[in-house]
């Protein structure tokens, strides 16, 4: 992924983020808070690529992709998906690789456990319930992309892979699809 490509691109889809949510409800008030989260791991990103630190940046830049995203799937808000640009090809500096490699792992091993300690959090045949699996099926499913990259030696990849995958596990919790039971560090709670 060309880290500043994305950065800006990524900043088109804030602003075409639109409001689904009707006043006061508390759809709305989720809606608030999965775009302050967003926002604020989009920040965080800018601030690593400012500091020249493209690992945490693309990290961030992906966890927040994928609190858009789930809450563009909950129906929030609308918007483009930002998950496409994800992972095209980044060159990162020699000197960052090391700690490229060693986060890319350790977030596949996190986001291992949050997968693991997730479940839909309202009663099977409701709504809720078939949102909550299908969330975990989608983190599921970027926690082994993100294991095929890292096997493939794409650590960039696996690392956009296991925290966008983790970004939708966390926006889940926040707004009440699923529920954990254990490991509750691993999520923002």
């Amino acid at each position: 992924m060309r880290i500043n490509k994305y950065r800006n691109e990524f900043e088109g889809f804030f602003h075409d983020v639109s409001d689904e949510t009707p006043g006061t409800t508390l759809l709305a008030l989720a809606r608030t808070e999965v775009y302050q989260i967003a926002s604020c791991y989009r920040d965080d990103g800018d601030l690593f690529l400012r500091q020249g630190d493209r690992v945490n940046a693309l990290a961030s830049f992906a966890y927040a992709s994928g609190w858009i995203d789930a809450g563009y799937f909950i129906g929030l808000f609308s918007c483009r998906s930002p998950c496409g640009i994800l992972f095209e090809e980044e060159e990162i500096q020699p000197d960052l690789f090391d700690h490229l490699q060693e986060k890319a792992i350790r977030y596949g091993q996190l986001l291992s456990n949050a997968y693991l300690s997730c479940h839909p959090f309202a009663e099977p045949g409701i709504a809720w319930h078939d949102g909550g699996e299908r969330v975990i099926v989608i983190a599921g499913a970027y926690l082994q992309g993100g294991r095929w990259f890292l096997r493939d030696a794409r650590y960039n990849n696996a690392l956009s892979s296991f925290s966008y995958g983790h970004g939708w596990l966390d926006a889940a919790l926040r707004v009440g699809l699923v529920s954990i039971t254990s490991n509750k560090e691993l999520f923002a709670i």
